[in-house]
C-alpha cells in the first residue's frame, strides 16, 4: 500500500532530487504527494482548476438480483497554507476531493476541487494590496468558490451559513476550517483530512482551536472519521484541565516555565540597572560638551597669564 506521507528513510533511499517512485494501486498511477527536498527542483506551478470527471459507480450483481448502484464515499481533504504539511495531500488520487482556502495558496496547489473565501474585507484599504489580485483569481476560476455572498465574485456560491449554524450552533465557527468541515459533514464526507493547517501561533490557539476541536468531536459522534498528517499538530489534544499539570510532564514544564522567568527578571533588572547608568553618563557629557562649548574662554590658564599674575602678587 502506497505510503501518503515519507519517512526520512524513505527520501534517503531515494536520493536527494529525486522524484517519488510511481506506485500502481487498481489501475491508477499514484504519486505519493511530498514536500520539495533539499536539491529537488520545484516550481510554482501555474494551473487551472476544473471540476474532477465523474467516476462510473461500482456495480455489484449477483444472480437473480437487480443490479445495486454504490456511490463511493465521499472523502475530502482540506487544504491550509503550513508549509509543514501542505503538499501532502492526496493530489494524485482522484478518490479524494480537494477544498482549499486562503490567497496564500494562490497557484501552488497541483489540483483543487472546490475553494472556500470566507472574509468579506478583502477591499477594505488595508487589505486590497492582497485582496484586488486575490478576487480576480477567484473569478476566474472554473471549480465552485464558496463565499459569503455575490459581491466581490459573480461565481461565487454563497455559504449556507444559517442551515449550518442552525445544525451545529453559533458558538464554534471560530476559523474557515471551521465553515469548511461543517460544510463537508453536511454534504455527505465519510472522511475528511487536514493538511498545513497549524492553527499554531498564539492568536489561532486561543481564538481559533477550540473551534476546531469542537468539529472534531462532532466528526466523530457522527461516525466520520478524520485525521491529519505526523506534520501537523492539530490533531493534538490540549492539557486536560487540573490533570495533566501534575504528570511528570507538566511537573517539570512548569518548573522549566519558571526558572526561564527568574532569569529573565534577574537580566531585566540588570539591563534597568545598566540603562540608569547610561542615561547618568549620557547627562554628565551632555553638560560637559555644554560647559566646554559655552564657558571654554571665561579663564585663561595658559603659562604666561600664570606667571604675571604670580609676579603682580608678589611685594
Amino acid at each position: 500500500m502506497p505510503k501518503l506521507t515519507e519517512t526520512t528513510n524513505d527520501q534517503l533511499k531515494r536520493g536527494p532530487g529525486r522524484p517519488p517512485k510511481v506506485k500502481q494501486t487498481n489501475g491508477l498511477h499514484v504519486v505519493p504527494p511530498h514536500e520539495p527536498l533539499t536539491g529537488e527542483p520545484f516550481q510554482i506551478p501555474t494551473v487551472t482548476y476544473s471540476p474532477q470527471v465523474s467516476f462510473s459507480p461500482v456495480i455489484e450483481q449477483t444472480k437473480n438480483e437487480t443490479p445495486a448502484v454504490q456511490a463511493k464515499p465521499l472523502k475530502i481533504a482540506l487544504i491550509g497554507t503550513a508549509p509543514s504539511s501542505r503538499m501532502l495531500a492526496p493530489y494524485h488520487d482522484p478518490s479524494w476531493t480537494i477544498w482549499a482556502c486562503s490567497p496564500g495558496n494562490m497557484g501552488i496547489l497541483p489540483r483543487v476541487d472546490a475553494w472556500f473565501e470566507i472574509h468579506g474585507s478583502l477591499l477594505w484599504p488595508e487589505n486590497k494590496h492582497y485582496g484586488e489580485p486575490y478576487i480576480k483569481f477567484l473569478s476566474e476560476l472554473k471549480i465552485p468558490v464558496y463565499m459569503q455572498d455575490n459581491r466581490y465574485c459573480a461565481n461565487a456560491i454563497p455559504l449556507k451559513k444559517d442551515e449550518l449554524v442552525k445544525e451545529f450552533g453559533p458558538y464554534y465557527f471560530t476559523s474557515s476550517f471551521s465553515w469548511m468541515m461543517a460544510e463537508a459533514m453536511r454534504q455527505g464526507a465519510k472522511e475528511i483530512m487536514l493538511f498545513g493547517i497549524d492553527m499554531a501561533s498564539r492568536d489561532e490557539y486561543i481564538l481559533q482551536r477550540p473551534g476546531a476541536y469542537h468539529f472534531f468531536n462532532e466528526a466523530r459522534k457522527r461516525g466520520i472519521k478524520i485525521s491529519a498528517p505526523y506534520e501537523s499538530d492539530i490533531m493534538q489534544p490540549p492539557g486536560l484541565y487540573g490533570y495533566s499539570e501534575v504528570t511528570p510532564f507538566g511537573r517539570k514544564l512548569i518548573t522549566r516555565k519558571n526558572e526561564l522567568k527568574e532569569r529573565l527578571n534577574g537580566l531585566k533588572q540588570q539591563q534597568a540597572s545598566i540603562n540608569q547608568n547610561v542615561t547618568y553618563l549620557e547627562g554628565a557629557l551632555e553638560d560637559i560638551d555644554y560647559v566646554e562649548a559655552i564657558f571654554g574662554g571665561v579663564q585663561n590658564n595658559s603659562q604666561l597669564e600664570v606667571e604675571k599674575l604670580w609676579n603682580t602678587d608678589k611685594p
